[in-house]
């Protein structure tokens, strides 16, 4: 149901035609297949912003947020909410 696309292609989407071409047929290609597209390794506002322009569906790296322990992970999408719920405050530990 997802296909992802490998940190090494999204590195340097912003500058590299080559990966940005890769990127762009790989999202094409999986979104004719049925499929919903995670692009991993995302460390800046371009290579995000491209990415939606492309029509990538998810986005996942340093950028968006770092590694955390469960527990503060789950606090801050009830903090920040998701496309599926609504913002709720996270409880003081």
């Amino acid at each position: 149901t997802h296909l992802k696309i490998d940190r090494s292609f999204v590195h340097d989407l912003v500058s590299d035609q080559k990966d940005a071409a890769i990127v762009r047929s790989t999202i094409d290609l999986a979104h004719n297949l049925g499929l919903r597209v995670i692009a991993e390794g995302v460390e800046s506002a371009g290579a995000l912003s491209l990415l939606g322009a492309l029509g990538c569906d998810e986005a996942q790296g340093f950028y968006i947020a770092r590694p955390a322990p469960d527990a503060d992970a789950l606090c801050y999408l009830l903090e920040h909410g998701t496309r599926r719920s609504h913002p709720r405050r996270c409880v003081e530990r």
